[in-house]
């Protein structure tokens, strides 16, 4: 007997089907896994500090720090107007400043999205490069049109 016979005769078919939902059921456990691995990490990474018997958890986490600049609660959409909300931490970094520190000064002080302000404030020439890393700030004009 060879062929389909013997695979029929011999439950081949069944086997077969086994073999493959055994295999497809692997490669779903190991993507469950692989997708949930970076919340293990987090827990071996960070082990929790143990509270002081009369501290209790706090709801809000309190910044470090104290902020250059009060953001309000919506920021505008202008550039000009959004600049001068970046003027604070453009005068504590000087005339000329590495854009990697005013990124970090406006992380430090919770901008939002600092990567996509900075990147309009070089298109519309308010951060100018000087090269090898150094730029400089130039005020937008209230009357400037883009």
């Amino acid at each position: 007997m060879y062929g389909l016979e013997a695979i029929t005769a011999h439950n081949g078919w069944a086997m077969s089907l086994a073999g493959a939902l055994i295999v497809f059921a692997g490669l779903v456990v190991l993507s469950s896994v692989i997708s949930q691995l970076h919340k293990i990490l987090n827990i071996w990474d960070k082990k929790p500090v143990p509270l002081a018997e009369d501290q209790e958890p706090s709801d809000e986490d309190e910044p470090e720090g104290k902020f250059l600049v009060s953001l309000p609660k919506e920021l505008p959409s202008d550039i000009h107007e959004l600049a001068n909300l970046y003027q604070p931490l453009i005068d504590e970094l000087g005339e000329t400043f590495y854009l990697a520190n005013l990124y970090a000064a406006a992380r430090k002080n919770q901008f939002p999205h600092p990567h996509i302000t900075l990147t309009a404030f070089r298109e519309h020439k308010i951060v100018i490069s000087h090269g090898d890393g150094v730029f400089s700030w130039k005020q937008p004009e209230k009357n400037e049109e883009s």
